[in-house]
């Protein structure tokens, strides 16, 4: 994910690209990192859904 995507470390965000820039290998490229990222984002999603269920039962 680091060959496009730069973190703003302050505001946790993503900065934005101009995709002018770049040829359609690189736009490609691009694509395949943000897929991958939203498996990422989505596992943790999973992971601390699971770990909050968890944490509702022991405190029911």
């Amino acid at each position: 994910m680091n060959d496009f995507l730069e973190f703003e470390e302050t505001q946790k965000s993503i900065k934005s690209l101009n995709l002018d820039d770049f040829s359609i290998e690189d736009l490609n490229n691009y694509i395949s990192e943000l897929k991958n990222e939203i498996s990422r984002v989505k596992e943790e999603i999973e992971k601390k859904s699971n770990l909050l269920t968890e944490a509702q039962k022991f405190f029911r």
